[in-house]
């Protein structure tokens, strides 16, 4: 059950108690004595009493240390937690083990998650276990409390509005409501993703949920370094994964190409590109590349995919990188040419792609009449660029996106 963790005073307490979830937590630690009785009064949900007892009040669950010894009257269920500020610690069965000493009607295991690694330990933890709520604290926990249905885990804490989280990496009933459609979630959702490291900036998880809003599946981000790929596939395994957006710096990372989209098929996962395909869409809705000329900035994994894709279409190739190496290697593959950033300026194109974080040119010193795609989300470096046709990364990023929709079964049109 999602559930409203609740603290401040009474006017608080009633905003969010008109929120969309199963069930209120009192802080009662946090919470100001006042407000206790008449919310208890007014709040129409199962009440969780944490940090006190008031047993008066009459809550429908008590939460308590996993060891303590308090009496509980009859009629009021007791929740047992475990709390590691720390980490994740590897011996999670154990832990449990020594909970289940003292009878509960669920016992809960919050933990500090330091990689999304031990995110899936502890999901997988959960996996089949009906009494147990299994959740990771921090940014890198997240996914334990986006996909605690799809597990089983019977509790999902939600704070009732950014700045009022009770533990750090605590979403909003908003986001767990309106992006992840959480009351639809079940054992039977299949789970998407994004990986990668950085991710904070992709808007992945608005896209793909937006167009898997009627399937029953759900689309999650989590960090990852490329040490920790082997890794967690092995942790992947026992959940229903089903398909994966991959970005810097993994997509030559996790199989023999350049893959930015896998797909599970059967036990095993098949690489895929729709960089290529998504840029070279969006470029020719502005025209034909066959027989032009086509400058891509950077030689990256969507640099590789890009030019790949121009070159199978027509395009003669010009790539401009500033490591010489990587650069002339790409130019080779399809043919191309390779420059230097310095050379950009003197050299003759009617299509630049910028596939770089950091633009390397001065815009001012683009062509006139240049179609001007940058891949970049939320850079702004080179649009509007005077007597030019410029695209945002937005573009690109839909029209990519629906491709990779399509490979995982989801045939798209607008969504």
């Amino acid at each position: 059950m999602l559930v409203i963790s609740l603290q401040g005073g009474l006017e608080e307490g009633r905003a969010a108690m008109r929120k969309k979830a199963d069930a209120v937590e009192f802080r009662l630690d946090l919470m100001e004595k006042e407000a206790i009785a008449p919310l208890r009064k007014e709040c129409p949900l199962p009440v969780i009493f944490t940090g006190g007892e008031y047993f008066d009040l009459e809550p429908g669950y008590v939460d308590i240390p996993y060891d303590s010894a308090l009496k509980v009257p009859p009629g009021i269920k007791v929740i047992r937690s475990y709390h590691n500020f720390e980490e994740t610690p590897e011996n999670l069965e154990a832990i449990l083990s020594e909970m289940e000493k003292l009878p509960a009607a669920i016992y809960k295991i919050a933990t500090q998650a330091h990689s999304t690694l031990d995110a899936l330990r502890m999901l997988t933890f959960v996996q089949g276990r009906k009494n147990v709520a299994g959740m990771c604290m921090g940014d890198k926990g997240a996914i334990t409390r986006i996909l605690g249905p799809v597990v089983g885990s019977p509790l999902t804490f939600a704070a009732p509005k950014k700045g009022k989280e009770t533990a750090p990496g605590q979403l909003t009933v908003e986001e767990l409501q309106g992006i992840y459609h959480f009351h639809k979630l079940g054992p039977k959702t299949k789970i998407f993703g994004l990986i990668g490291d950085p991710i904070d900036k992709s808007i992945g998880h608005l896209f793909h949920n937006d167009a898997l809003a009627e399937c029953d599946a759900v689309y999650v981000k989590m960090a990852l370094k490329p040490e920790e790929v082997a890794s967690f596939f092995e942790a992947i395994a026992p959940l229903p994964l089903y398909g994966l957006s991959v970005t810097m710096p993994l997509k030559e990372r996790v199989g023999p190409g350049v893959f930015n989209t896998l797909t599970k098929k059967g036990n095993k996962w098949e690489g895929s590109n729709t960089d290529g395909k998504g840029a070279l869409d969006v470029l020719e809705e502005r025209g034909k590349v066959a027989g032009k000329t086509l400058l891509i900035l950077g030689a990256g994994g969507s640099a590789k995919a890009i030019a790949a894709e121009g070159a199978a279409r027509g395009a003669q190739i010009l790539i401009a990188n500033r490591t010489p190496e990587k650069g002339k290697a790409l130019a080779q593959e399809v043919k191309g040419k390779f420059l230097s950033i310095e050379e950009v300026a003197n050299c003759p194109y009617d299509i630049l792609v910028n596939t770089t974080p950091v633009v390397p040119i001065n815009p001012e010193i683009i062509h006139e009449g240049t179609v001007v795609l940058n891949i970049v989300l939320g850079e702004t470096k080179l649009l509007g660029v005077k007597g030019c046709t410029t695209i945002s990364g937005l573009e690109m990023f839909l029209s990519q996106g629906r491709k990779q929709l399509e490979r995982w079964g989801f045939p798209q049109t607008d969504p």
